[in-house]
């Protein structure tokens, strides 16, 4: 009997160790695939100061927001989709965290946004500029949860008689990532 049992909890430990390891296995490989990989090259620009100008209506007022938008290199990161990857980090010199077009609530706003920093400092592949103009984002903040949802150009006018009429934002830059 007692022979039965220390078999019978040894199938059971065993089967509870594949199990693991058929769940595991994929995701450890990709972890430790990943993380082999080596980092891309450097940029050879890695801080860049771009200043835009948005003009935009909100309820028949005339609004302008001039800024600067600040990109810097902030080293490398990865992940299960791109891999290794460079990472940028970017800003508002005036301080704001992004340009708020109206404050709905204390949990909502509007807000535009810019471009991406990888589009800015020559790491996005793209000569599009990736800004929202002439849309725009809701943010929604909850606890600990952020929802970002687009809203068209139209629908900005018809539900919250925003419009965006002009956006005047820096080129990008052309940076070099030979690793030199």
């Amino acid at each position: 009997m007692k022979k039965i049992m220390i078999i019978a909890t040894g199938w059971v430990c065993l089967l509870v160790l594949a199990s693991i390891v058929y769940v595991a296995w994929p995701w450890l490989s990709l972890l430790t695939g990943i993380h082999s990989l080596p980092n891309p090259t450097r940029p050879s620009i890695i801080y860049g100061e771009f200043p835009f100008r948005l003009e935009y209506e909100l309820n028949g007022t005339r609004m302008v927001i001039e800024d600067k938008l600040i990109c810097e290199f902030d080293g490398f990161g990865a992940d299960e989709g791109r891999g290794k990857y460079r990472k940028w980090n970017q800003r508002l010199a005036s301080g704001s965290k992004s340009i708020i077009l109206l404050k709905l609530c204390e949990t909502k706003e509007i807000e535009f946004v810019p471009g991406s920093a990888e589009y800015y400092m020559g790491d996005s592949g793209s000569s599009k500029n990736d800004s929202s103009f002439p849309n725009a984002i809701i943010i929604s903040r909850d606890g600990r949860f952020t929802t970002e949802s687009g809203i068209r150009a139209e629908q900005l006018l018809k539900q919250y008689n925003i419009k965006l009429l002009n956006w005047n934002g820096s080129q990008p830059i052309t940076n070099n990532f030979s690793g030199e």
